[in-house]
């Protein structure tokens, strides 16, 4: 079995697990159920992944390899209970042609839709599926272990910004305390260093270097679609947060910012 032929069938399994919750969804008429589940088609892929490898003794699981796989089972598996904003925002467009193509009965464009959507979940963690193809020798080297403790820190950033997120009132002084003294939006960086993490793990695979794509595309996708999307729901939530987005650094910054009331800065 080529690499090729693999990731078609983890392809077709996604896709076939994200028609169910896109037809669960419209028989409900609500998108509550694709917007909660969202990332179960990838935890599933994952799963069937190493079956497969298995069955067709495409090579034996690694360490690397167990590693990268139990993170990412463990993020999905919390995303069920959690990113529901992000979630919606990245569904937004997708349910805006989910209806309109109910609505014009072109149930073949919307198929298409929903695969090639199934397609980008494939490609941005295919770090962990070009591991389960070929994942390398089985102990984890130094490099491995940079990956596993990337993806460490970046649950433990992730975890923080949620509680903080969780936790804030409708003051605007929300946005000048905790991790937001640091960057704009702490969850997403956890969820860059964790996405960076499963990569470094996956560059330990055989020929996997071209996983990188999928990193790439998710940083892509934060930056250019889902960053602009909350900001700008921010924007219309606080009147003041204008002030806020323009001086600090949207991900990353090594600098603790103190916000006073009159919004000016002061660096350490």
């Amino acid at each position: 079995m080529s690499n090729f032929e693999f990731l078609l069938i983890l392809l077709f399994f996604n896709s076939f697990i994200l028609i169910g919750l896109v037809s669960i969804s419209i028989k409900k008429k609500s998108p509550r159920i694709l917007i909660k589940f969202f990332f179960l088609p990838v935890l599933a892929s994952c799963l069937f992944g190493m079956i497969v490898q298995a069955v067709f003794q495409v090579s034996e699981i690694s360490n690397r390899q167990l590693a990268a796989n139990i993170f990412l089972i463990i993020w999905c598996l919390k995303s069920f209970s959690s990113y529901k904003s992000i979630k919606s925002l990245l569904l937004e467009d997708f349910l805006t042609l989910v209806r309109r193509q109910i609505s014009d009965k072109k149930y073949f464009v919307l198929l298409i839709n929903i695969i090639r959507l199934s397609s980008f979940q494939i490609i941005c963690f295919s770090s962990v599926f070009s591991l389960n193809y070929l994942s390398g020798f089985s102990l984890l080297s130094f490099f491995d272990n940079i990956g596993v403790i990337l993806c460490l820190i970046g649950f433990f950033i992730e975890y923080i910004g949620n509680k903080q997120i969780k936790e804030r009132t409708k003051r605007v002084d929300f946005f000048i305390e905790g991790s937001r003294t640091y960057v704009l939006h702490p969850n997403i960086t956890g969820i860059i260093f964790f996405l960076t993490g499963l990569q470094i793990l996956a560059f330990g695979g055989v020929g996997s270097e071209w996983s990188f794509i999928g990193l790439f595309l998710s940083i892509f996708i934060i930056y250019k679609i889902l960053i602009p999307k909350i900001e700008r729901n921010l924007l219309k939530k606080y009147s003041d947060y204008s002030s806020y987005i323009n001086k600090m650094p949207k991900i990353f910054s090594f600098k603790k910012i103190i916000w006073c009331k009159s919004w000016s800065l002061i660096f350490f």
